[in-house]
């Protein structure tokens, strides 16, 4: 039979956390599940650990170290569930997560294609929660998504039929893949929330690339013509990278300050969403990283 949900998790020469990830999810309350673990390093300790946790419900596929994009890609495409959930070889699962989501689903329309949920920032190496992110929105969430990616994937649990209709994840994409994804699913349904953390998403040094993020921020301008050709949603893009290039020291960021003026004298609501932002758990994270604190 047909498991309800799949769980794709995708990881590289990580088997401690890999352990920790997979644990979580087999103590879950719901266990009409299967695992997908997509090991990009292809490496026989992982294969090992998998087999070692004498699962049935757990299955092993190897990649070609091609990103976690495809990683992620190749995990939508060998699984079977009807829904599908993703969950980082780092993060761990709350028991009552997948549970919860499919409560959720049940009470809601048809339209609503994808749920989310809060979720805590673990700080691996002090052994404490640095905050919780909050979900923004509900329903229709493009609007929110065109500044901001207001998910976690970890806590993401969505229907496998939202995958034939907006394609899968870009694998062109360095980092904001999962932005991008959720962005362009964002505009074939509606989106539910748990205001509730329900999975703890590690922070850890040797995680985050700064350069890389920027890289995705100018892609996802590049792509998105409702980003690209909007004046106020493009200038809330260049002041928010521009400020956080100059908090982590970059002069070079007064450059896209500049821009977003030029493009919206005025700012309107961005200075209020950027100063919401700077607030925001996850951009004090990110600020910190930077400065090379965490």
């Amino acid at each position: 039979m047909r498991p309800r949900v799949s769980v794709v998790i995708p990881t590289y020469n990580r088997d401690t956390l890999l352990r920790r990830a997979i644990e979580s999810v087999l103590k879950q309350s719901f266990d009409d599940f299967e695992v997908l673990v997509i090991d990009g390093a292809r490496s026989g300790s992982t294969r090992e650990l998998v087999r070692s946790l004498g699962d049935g419900r757990i299955r092993y596929i190897p990649q070609r170290g091609k990103g976690i994009a495809n990683a992620r890609n190749l995990g939508v495409l060998k699984s079977r569930g009807e829904f599908i959930a993703f969950l980082d070889d780092d993060d761990r699962w709350r028991e009552d997560k997948l549970k919860r989501q499919l409560e959720l689903f049940r009470e809601l329309p048809e339209s609503y294609g994808l749920i989310y949920t809060a979720f805590t920032y673990y700080y691996l190496e002090k052994n404490r929660v640095l905050g919780i992110k909050h979900p923004k929105a509900s329903g229709n969430v493009y609007k929110y998504l065109l500044k901001d990616n207001i998910t976690g994937t970890s806590t993401i649990m969505v229907k496998r039929d939202c995958f034939k209709k907006a394609g899968l994840f870009r694998e062109s994409f360095v980092t904001c893949e999962d932005w991008d994804m959720w962005l362009r699913i964002s505009k074939i349904c509606l989106f539910g929330a748990i205001d509730e953390p329900l999975v703890d998403y590690s922070i850890h040094s040797g995680q985050f690339s700064f350069a890389k993020y920027l890289e995705g921020r100018y892609r996802m301008i590049e792509e998105h013509e409702d980003i690209r050709h909007n004046p106020r949603v493009l200038s809330y893009h260049l002041l928010q990278i521009g400020l956080l290039k100059v908090l982590g020291g970059d002069k070079t960021g007064a450059k896209e300050i500049l821009a977003a003026f030029r493009l919206n004298p005025v700012m309107g609501d961005n200075f209020l969403d950027i100063l919401g932002s700077l607030f925001d758990v996850r951009t004090r994270i990110y600020i910190l990283k930077f400065l090379g604190r965490l």
